[in-house]
């Protein structure tokens, strides 16, 4: 057994399943999304080559048991050969069949499907939501380090109380909260939930009518396969269940020509393997029909396209027969099959000549197509021009327009210029490349003299605003870039370019004509699949299906996830006149920010704090904006392990990205105090907060006092290490009368002298100063200097002699 997988080239791989990493064993040349989808075949087993193997066994045992095998010598063939053909990945069976539904083209029984769809798709989302909302108020009081009765009250754990709300804005009941509250404080961990179950994928199959049920129906399913009459409706209901297995045709093709002896081996060996289930006759699919065609540089919408289809299918028909078994040639669609085999089954047009493949540390980068590759060698094509054609060089250097020269130009220095060829690997339009988020604000707003309001547009293009014409930008785009399309390619011929055209661009009777061409020698009726825009009408989606010569699977991209929705901020309401008394006062107005990165000046202020948490020295780096708001913090650890040490710097940088993108500091704030660790303990070298149950704990208590406000989150008892570490917030009596020198709280270095140097901070206003406050906050008029003392009836400056009079009031007290 396992010589027989270490010739089919069995590896380990990583790969990430269900939120968990697993070691996979398949093919080296599979990629992720076909060994996940061999995976699921195989019941969730990881050991692939295992799994194919142990199936071909069982397939050969029934194979013997069903007296289709004559003795072990062929039982034995058959078994070594299907094992191969699978693991290659060039055969692929599905032995129940695709089960369908079928359903009355009655306009009660359409609209019904439609509700029912839409409300188990409604249900669904509002089962993930309250789900979600509800597991967050349990974590809110698991996360809470404080007394249990504290942590369980919404009054006092303002994380709950968020959580609450935000649960009830989900659509939780109020008794659904209370029973999460119970559950977190009696030691419960998860909110047991289960959503609806998902909506059917199974087709439905039915027959045509002019209702606009129909129209509807298939237009929010997706699932409906139309039949021209009712006879048909029946045979492709007959035949939906029947096992279906795919042979993928390219595999067949090697140095420009095609090997008829393996591909009617494999056609054999496939009808075995199905009749081994099932005594109806089973249904076999030629996988990659357009890729086949433009690999052998025939024109699909062509007499000569549509003659090596059908010539194919009578090959494929024969060598069932000629095995003695009766199997259907068929043109059906079947996702995870198609999968499976790399291939699409239901014989449309190619999809292009681009494809992807997956490095060895699982990146996705794009290549040529192997039916492109075939073609353009039967072309005679140079391929690395093709490759520069379709793919792009990727690089800045030399391109016409737009490079490193007309770029410096404008404006753009090395570091914008490495940002954007960061990007250029990933990205499919030069806009994207050099995005505001990729360039930065400072310098679209700074250099190239962008306004606010055109940050927020989402149609803002950096390269127009950079004087760029978009007739410059299209050619650097495909120099640098590429393009999708060999039709697009000036070097190859008119009938080439036919050959080569992607399905977007054939024309929509080339499909109805190669199926109607094809259905005589078809065992099963073809079915066209017509992919339309997700911004559909119903009138296009009727249109379809009432123009269709054959069985249509009409499917719109937004029921295949292609869909996304980007909802433009609200706009400011203009000003209205003062309200009236029987109109509501508004109290709130929450604003909408997009989601961009607000860099902090070169030239920031802040303050470096010293402290030691349970003897362990801890040293916080606050960064401000210059309208005193935090943007940025580092922790740096004293004589710590490198990896804590490192930890706690990425975990800073990483703080102070969220801050930088808009995240509110009082989150950070919630979510890190009262989180208990070691080193705690006492808190030494800081003024307000003493003592602390951990390094974050410490690090954002201190934040919060120093940035909100939050008094609160003071403690002045090194010994108060209980439930919470909260303390009283009292500070020293002698700092909190004593007026201070600015000197202590403005950065000399920062103001570059700007700032007077005798200035001085006197006791807030919101306190009450002792009588040395009272006696210490003369100032002299002079120099400025607090270093005045009382004689007699005057007040002397020790620092510039200056005297001054005594006021009479003052000598009075």
């Amino acid at each position: 057994m396992s010589s027989e997988l270490s010739r089919a080239g069995i590896e380990g791989r990583i790969l990430e399943l269900a939120g968990q990493l697993v070691e996979v064993e398949a093919p080296a040349h599979w990629t992720n999304a076909r060994v996940e989808a061999w995976i699921e075949w195989a019941g969730g087993r990881t050991d692939l080559g295992a799994a194919i193997l142990q199936y071909a066994y069982a397939l050969a045992g029934k194979a013997q048991a069903k007296g289709l095998t004559a003795d072990l010598r062929t039982r034995t063939r058959f078994r070594e050969a299907i094992t191969s053909a699978m693991l290659a990945g060039y055969v692929a069976l599905t032995p129940g069949g695709v089960r369908s539904d079928t359903l009355e083209p009655t306009i009660d029984a359409l609209d019904d499907l439609t509700a029912t769809h839409r409300g188990h798709e409604a249900a669904q989302t509002a089962a993930r939501m309250v789900a979600n909302t509800l597991q967050a108020v349990m974590d809110a009081i698991h996360r809470c380090d404080g007394d249990s009765d504290a942590c369980a009250d919404l009054t006092r754990n303002t994380t709950l109380a968020r959580a609450a709300e935000a649960a009830r804005a989900a659509g939780a009941a109020d008794h659904g909260i209370l029973d999460a509250i119970s559950l977190a404080s009696s030691g419960e961990t998860i909110w047991l939930s289960r959503t609806p179950p998902e909506t059917s994928a199974r087709p439905i199959i039915t027959s045509r009518t002019d209702a606009p049920a129909l129209a509807r129906a298939a237009w929010t399913t997706g699932r409906i396969i139309v039949a021209p009459d009712g006879a048909q409706a029946l045979a492709l209901a007959d035949l939906a269940g029947r096992p279906r297995a795919g042979v993928e045709l390219l595999a067949f093709c090697n140095d420009g020509a095609f090997d008829d002896a393996a591909f009617t081996a494999a056609i054999g060996v496939a009808a075995l393997a199905l009749a081994t289930e099932s005594d109806a006759p089973p249904l076999i699919g030629l996988a990659g029909l357009g890729d086949w065609l433009v690999a052998n540089g025939l024109d699909y919408d062509s007499p000569a396209g549509r003659t090596a289809a059908r010539d194919l299918v009578r090959t494929a028909k024969a060598a069932a027969t000629d095995h003695g078994l009766e199997a259907h040639i068929a043109l059906f669609d079947d996702p995870n099959l198609s999968l499976r085999l790399g291939a699409r089954l239901d014989g449309a047009p190619w999809c292009g000549p681009l494809s992807v493949a997956e490095t060895s540390d699982g990146e996705v980068v794009r290549v040529l197509s192997e039916a492109a590759l075939i073609g353009l060698k039967a072309c005679g094509a140079d391929l690395d021009l093709a490759r520069a054609a379709l793919l792009g060089r990727r690089d800045l250097t030399g391109s016409p327009a737009i490079n490193d020269e007309t770029l410096a130009e404008r404006g753009f220095t090395a570091l914008e210029l490495d940002s954007v060829r960061r990007e250029l690997p990933f990205v499919r339009k030069l806009a994207d490349a050099f995005a505001v988020k990729v360039i930065g604000e400072g310098f679209v707003c700074d250099v190239l003299g962008a306004t606010a309001d055109q940050l927020k547009d989402g149609t803002f293009d950096v390269l127009a605003s950079a004087g760029f014409s978009s007739d410059e930008i299209a050619a650097a785009e495909a120099d640098i870039l590429g393009c999708d399309a060999l039709a697009e390619v000036a070097w190859l011929t008119e009938a080439e370019r036919s050959v080569f055209r992607r399905a977007d661009a054939v024309p929509p009777t080339a499909v109805a004509e190669m199926f109607e061409f094809l259905a005589p020698d078809l065992g099963a009726p073809p079915v066209v699949v017509i992919e339309l825009a997700w911004d559909a009408t119903l009138d296009q989606v009727a249109g379809a299906i009432a123009n269709a010569r054959t069985a249509v699977h009409v499917r719109r991209e937004a029921t295949l996830g292609a869909a996304t929705l980007a909802i433009p901020a609200t706009p400011e309401r203009p000003a209205r006149s003062p309200a009236s008394e029987s109109e509501p006062r508004v109290v709130e107005r929450i604003v909408e920010r997009d989601r961009v990165r607000r860099k902090l000046p070169d030239r920031r202020k802040g303050y470096i704090q010293k402290a030691a948490v349970g003897g362990h020295k801890v040293y916080l780096h606050t960064g401000e904006y210059d309208d005193g708001e935090l943007g940025e913090i580092f922790i740096d650890m004293h004589k710590e392990g490198a990896a804590f040490r490192s930890l706690m710097n990425n975990f800073a940088i990483s703080i102070s990205i969220g801050l930088q993108y808009g995240v509110p500091l009082d989150e950070f704030v919630d979510a890190f105090v009262f989180t208990r660790f070691d080193p705690a303990g006492p808190v030494t070298g800081n003024d307000t907060v003493k003592s602390a149950t951990s390094i974050l704990d410490y690090i954002f208590r201190e934040l919060g006092i120093s940035y909100l406000g939050r008094t609160d989150l003071g403690n002045a008892d090194p010994g108060e290490l209980n439930a919470d570490g909260l303390g009283r917030g009292k500070r020293d009596a002698i700092e909190e009368e004593e007026p201070q020198p600015a000197s202590r709280f403005i950065s000399r270095g920062f103001s570059r002298g700007a700032a007077p140097d005798n200035l001085v901070f006197l006791p807030s206003a919101g306190r009450t100063p002792g009588p040395a406050a009272l006696a210490a906050a003369d100032v002299c008029a002079a120099c400025g200097d607090i270093a005045v003392v009382r004689k007699g009836a005057s007040l002397i400056c020790t620092s510039c002699g200056v005297r001054t009079p005594q006021r009479a009031e003052d000598q009075a007290s």
